[in-house]
């Protein structure tokens, strides 16, 4: 298992894109072991509200396509996050 914390638009979060289109059976399918959505968050955090996932590479991406991440940094960072923790071989109890 990995961990990575997408940041989503809080407007479209807030009008919606919080409901996703598949449901807890879908997630744990996938590979998603856990989200953790904030149900506060500060200023600081400005229009993008995290959410943390832990789960397979699978369940990651499956994650992303769900949220609909487009943000070629995020994704690039995401890919660098599950070929770290496949490096450090934290995916082999997961095939």
């Amino acid at each position: 298992m990995a961990e990575f914390t997408f940041f989503v638009d809080a407007d479209l979060y807030g009008f919606g894109a919080g409901e996703l289109a598949a449901d807890e059976s879908d997630l744990h399918e996938a590979g998603v072991r856990s989200v953790e959505i904030p149900t506060g968050y500060g200023v600081d955090l400005g229009e993008r509200i995290p959410v943390r996932v832990v789960a397979t590479p699978k369940g990651l991406r499956f994650y992303a396509r769900l949220l609909g991440v487009r943000d070629p940094l995020q994704l690039d960072e995401l890919e660098r996050v599950i070929a770290a923790a496949d490096a450090r071989g934290e995916f082999l109890d997961d095939l």
